[in-house]
């Protein structure tokens, strides 16, 4: 186990902390975003014994224990080894990062019931040795076609459930490119291998300028890289496949056929252990078996009734969003200062106040990104406006990212709420 101090400013794990402004950061990665009951009310009580109660959701549909210190680090991990939430050593837990559906294996709209496919792709990268290569940040992502699309979420290896002539196939797709190959349900692990594996040979010697698969299909393309492993590839726009509508949003209420559902968001990311304690509690008490943790910072209550979702909306809706309209939904913000060494901003405080500026909600995603510094944790891809904080005041960004040119340097939060109003006023009017 990696000395917790020696760990600072990187893709943080359980076993690999990262030292932050509150502590020690401990993320978990949850199999599947499925959190059993028992497994929530150990995490809410570690959360308020080793470490400062606060918790965070992660882009990544990851759980992160924050404000642990030196002493309790040890005794945190060893309590939630007990319950299945705490990998066999660093290497594992660091390659093991595969985003799936949020519903799966329960979902009665999914082409395809992923969660076996899910086990042994994790199973795969934690006992292949030769993968542990890839870096902290090299993603998967398995989708089963069901009510909330995984689509458009940034990864760098994804299988997307689709239709092919009838059958059920996945879509693989590398980073954001267009060219896609189809295989059988069955292969997926070996996909997965064979372009793992691709990617690590590629990166040798060229560390620096091959760190994701993006970076890899700018150099190659993605056709090559199938071909490379026997695959062909089609035009997403003319493979012959399912065309599925865009994602809708998981707050709120949903009932699909006989089986519904409740999405709960955490404002910027950012709840508490009582939260979590309350809402275990809550769902015992309506025989719900699980959380299910979202890439989109929200969990669901699944499979619950109308009325009983009736009751959470109304019990959590000071500490939870609710609604799906809500223009804290738009806006990512890191944690910002003082919960992190790099920041200079208060993110989180300012975020909550340009929200109040949305009079009208966005079309669509994320509009405004107010980030702590360039490292853009919360939000590495473009917005239309992105602040970033530089010395205690931001620098703004049209259609960018964190890292892009600023349009204004120096903007306090006042200048920059006022520049904020200007803009959506004109873009709304």
């Amino acid at each position: 186990m990696t000395s917790a101090s020696s760990i600072k400013g990187w893709c943080p794990g359980a076993l690999r902390p990262m030292e932050s402004g509150d502590g020690l950061v401990v993320r978990l990665r949850v199999t599947g975003g499925v959190l059993s009951l028992k497994q929530a009310h150990a995490i809410a009580k570690a959360s308020t014994d080793y470490g400062n109660g606060v918790m965070d959701l992660s882009a990544r549909a990851n759980l992160q224990v924050r404000g642990v210190t030196q002493e309790t680090w040890s005794k945190l991990i060893d309590e939630l080894s007990q319950y299945d939430l705490i990998d066999a050593n660093e290497d594992a837990e660091s390659v093991r990062n595969v985003m799936t559906s949020p519903l799966s294996g329960i979902d009665s709209t999914a082409l395809i019931n992923i969660t076996p496919h899910v086990k042994a792709l994790e199973d795969h990268l934690k006992s292949t040795k030769s993968l542990h290569r890839l870096p902290a940040k090299f993603g998967f992502l398995i989708d089963d076609g069901g009510a909330f699309s995984l689509r458009g979420i940034a990864t760098d290896i994804a299988f997307e459930a689709t239709t092919n002539n009838s059958s059920v196939a996945f879509a693989v797709r590398l980073a954001d490119e267009e060219e896609i190959a189809l295989i059988r349900p069955e292969d997926l692990v070996k996909t997965a291998d064979a372009l793992a594996h691709s990617f690590i040979n590629a990166r040798q010697g060229h560390d620096d300028q091959i760190r994701r698969m993006k970076h890899l299909v700018e150099r190659e393309g993605a056709r090559k890289l199938f071909s490379v492993i026997g695959l062909e590839t089609f035009s997403v726009s003319h493979a012959p496949i399912d065309k599925r509508d865009a994602r809708q949003s998981p707050i709120g209420f949903h009932r699909f056929r006989a089986f519904g559902c409740l999405g709960l968001a955490a404002p910027f990311g950012r709840w508490n252990a009582k939260v979590l304690s309350d809402l275990t509690h809550f769902a015992e008490r309506h025989n719900i078996r699980s959380l299910r943790l979202t890439p989109w910072r929200a969990l669901l209550l699944p499979d619950i009734s109308e009325e009983a979702a009736e009751e959470a909306l109304s019990l959590f809706n000071d500490v939870l969003i609710t609604n799906p309209h809500d223009p804290r939904l738009f806006i990512a913000a890191c944690s910002g200062k003082p919960a992190c060494l790099h920041a200079s901003v208060k993110t989180q405080e300012d975020a909550l106040a340009f929200s109040k500026l949305f009079t009208k909600i966005p079309q669509s995603g994320i509009d405004l990104h107010v980030s702590g510094c360039e490292k853009a944790c919360a939000r590495p891809r473009s917005s239309k406006v992105t602040l970033v904080g530089r010395e205690g005041r931001y620098d703004l960004i049209l259609k960018g990212k964190a890292s892009d040119t600023p349009i204004k340097r120096g903007l306090d939060p006042m200048h920059a709420a006022s520049f904020l109003k200007d803009m959506l006023e004109g873009e709304f009017a």
